[in-house]
């Protein structure tokens, strides 16, 4: 494969099309001429400020256009994007700027004050203001108070206006091949974040597999991008995949899961990815409900397990609502480079698909190893090109993942337990950590879950570990009921399933109800914060 900066897939896929409009966001459009422009003035304003190959650039930022010239600017001079989620705490803002030894910060203006104002004792000298008040509606603007971040800023501040004055210049692209060229941070559901070290071979490579699949992926129309490009998915697949092939993207900086419907009627996108939250909030859409989804071509789904029964609600929304395409389901780990199996012309319920061409993905059994015949669960291993250079200064860390396989070959031990079936579909139960012991008996969360989805009064479930008065570990279900449902009633209903089809060490010790299950930033079913409500609950009682 040939090496070569992301930057120059984006401008071949843009070449003859230089007034074609490529991003929009809010109610602003870029054209592919704007936008090549954008990223040479923002190389520019990079290299003015000292930036050269190797040196890691923190972004502290929402999907915004200055994002994506900041990041294409940074490939170009051959530098590190380091991608960080600006809900981070004020505590952590100088841990991340000196661990990444950043000189240049680009941040948002909404979160100006806190990183200006934590960054502590870190090596950053220069801060880029990123500006938000064009893309949100006035309303917004104000109460979120944008364009007053001047107030408590020093020398060492530049709006994005005055950091793209510096003098042009003609510079070569760095030729980078394996170096990282991007960090992103793993969400932290199960432990820690790590940063996770990509390529411009990682991007490459997910590129090459998704065009293999010979999905309706970049065959015009435009993207809606809902994932944020903090994360390997929102930066690799949802972000650079479909700009190489020649799509636009809509970005959304301010995005709620809430939003997904609202979004489809402002924009009428082709193609939409979101984690399994977000098509379910769409099933409770108002306008949803009534609209003609037939301009809908690639609805995608990814990030999380998604649930058989959901999975037929989804479609089953879908194609009454003028939809041709049934839910296409995606699976990968950021440590893989995004996306490594699509159920596109497999269309099971229930599973994730096929290994993309070019991919492999084997179960094996925990303890041992040993390969798992088909149809056998153990924890799934990926074997892929895109895989990541390995963790930012976490070496402990790369050995508890990239290990030898059954094969002797290097693997990504996902942490998820699954299996392969006789016709080569992977079907994942869950994560390892997720999985509950009883009296010695195994419980996987998603077994329980996906039965009480099959009572159509539910919305969503989650299932968590509690203790009960003995302190044995027991099934917690959080349940979502559908809106004006009786909770008794529903509950009742749960254990009247739960006692005929679960068996006895699977049934919960409790039902607890929520108006909605909490997410994490990725827009992903946040199980921590249950298990420390769980906790807070056995600490009062």
């Amino acid at each position: 494969m040939k090496s070569q900066a992301l930057y120059e897939t984006l401008w071949q896929a843009g070449q003859g099309r230089e007034e074609d409009i490529v991003l929009r966001c809010g109610d602003k459009s870029l054209s592919y001429g704007a936008l090549f422009q954008g990223i040479l003035q923002a190389e520019a304003g990079l290299r003015a400020l000292g930036v050269g190959p190797g040196e890691l650039v923190t972004l502290f930022s929402l999907n915004t256009p200055e994002a994506v010239m900041a990041f294409y600017a940074i490939d170009r001079i051959g530098a590190v994007a380091n991608w960080v989620d600006m809900k981070v705490s004020p505590a952590e803002v100088e841990e991340y700027l000196t661990q990444a030894g950043s000189r240049v910060a680009l941040v948002l203006e909404v979160a100006f004050s806190k990183v200006y104002h934590h960054r502590g004792k870190a090596p950053t000298q220069h801060f880029v203001v990123l500006p938000l008040a064009p893309y949100v509606a006035p309303e917004l603007e104000g109460k979120l108070h944008l364009n007053t971040w001047q107030q408590g800023a020093g020398p060492d501040c530049l709006s994005w206006a005055d950091f793209l004055r510096a003098p042009a210049q003609v510079s070569p692209e760095a030729d980078r091949w394996e170096e990282p060229v991007a960090i992103t941070y793993t969400g932290g559901t199960t432990g820690p974040a790590k940063g996770v070290v990509l390529s411009r071979r990682s991007f490459a490579w997910a590129l090459e597999y998704y065009t293999r699949a010979e999905t309706e992926y970049g065959r015009g129309g435009f993207a809606l991008v809902l994932l944020p490009l903090f994360a390997v998915f929102g930066l690799s697949q949802c972000l650079h995949t479909p700009l190489s092939l020649g799509m636009g993207v809509i970005l959304c900086p301010m995005f709620r899961p809430h939003d997904l419907g609202d979004m489809l009627r402002r924009y009428r996108p082709e193609q939409v990815c979101g984690t399994t939250a977000y098509w379910q909030f769409l099933l409770q859409d108002a306008w949803a409900a009534e609209a003609d989804l037939s301009f809908l071509k690639v609805p995608r789904c990814g990030g999380d397990v998604l649930p058989a029964e959901l999975e037929r609600r989804i479609n089953a929304f879908l194609a009454q609502r003028g939809c041709a395409s049934r839910l296409i389901k995606e699976y990968g780990m950021s440590e893989d480079g995004g996306i490594m199996c699509v159920s596109y012309g497999s269309w099971e319920d229930g599973d994730v698909g096929r290994p993309l061409p070019g991919c492999r993905v084997v179960a094996v059994d925990p303890e041992t190893g040993a390969l798992c015949p088909p149809e056998v669960q153990g924890e799934l291993l990926i074997q892929s090109q895109a895989v990541m250079n390995g963790y930012y200064r976490r070496p402990e860390a790369d050995h508890q993942v990239l290990k030898p396989g059954p094969d002797g070959t290097l693997w990504v031990w996902t942490k998820d337990l699954g299996h392969i079936t006789a016709d080569g579909r992977v079907m994942v139960t869950g994560r390892k950590k997720r999985m509950l012991s009883r009296n010695g008996f195994k419980i996987f969360p998603s077994v329980i879950e996906n039965c009480f989805l099959e009572e159509p009064q539910v919305t969503a479930c989650a299932v968590v570990g509690g203790k009960n008065r003995e302190g044995e570990t027991v099934p917690v279900a959080y349940v979502v009921p559908r809106p004006g449902e009786d909770l008794a009633a529903v509950e009742h209903a749960l254990r009247t399933r739960a006692g005929a089809e679960l068996n006895t060490y699977l049934i919960p010790a409790a039902y607890r109800f929520l108006k909605e299950l909490p997410l994490t930033p990725r827009g992903k079913l946040d199980y921590r914060t249950l298990e420390t409500w769980e906790t807070q609950r056995e600490g009062e009682g």
